[in-house]
């Protein structure tokens, strides 16, 4: 198991992003990944058009997670409507 932080951007028309946020750690989890802490960022808005978004909603996860899975992950991200970017960024070790 390393240490990950996953940034999810997500789509700012969802009705409970609360929810959303909580479906994706079920995803993580599913993976065998146990999630240490989820940072709800809020609603900002975007550096730049999106797919003419303009607006989105930011949800940082800081997770350990098998290396092997988080290509799995990152497939598993792409797959779905609500997130419009997303990434996986490995941690140093302590």
């Amino acid at each position: 198991m390393r240490p990950y932080e996953l940034m999810v951007l997500l789509k700012p028309e969802i009705e409970d992003h609360k929810a959303t946020v909580e479906v994706l750690g079920e995803v993580v989890r599913g993976l065998g990944g146990e999630i240490a802490k989820v940072d709800i960022w809020g609603k900002r808005r975007l550096a730049y058009p999106i797919d003419k978004i303009v607006d989105g909603f930011y949800a940082l996860y800081t997770l350990d997670m098998d290396p092997t899975q988080v290509q799995e992950l990152d497939r598993l991200l792409k797959l779905r409507d609500d997130v419009i970017r997303h990434i996986v960024v490995r941690l140093d070790e302590k």
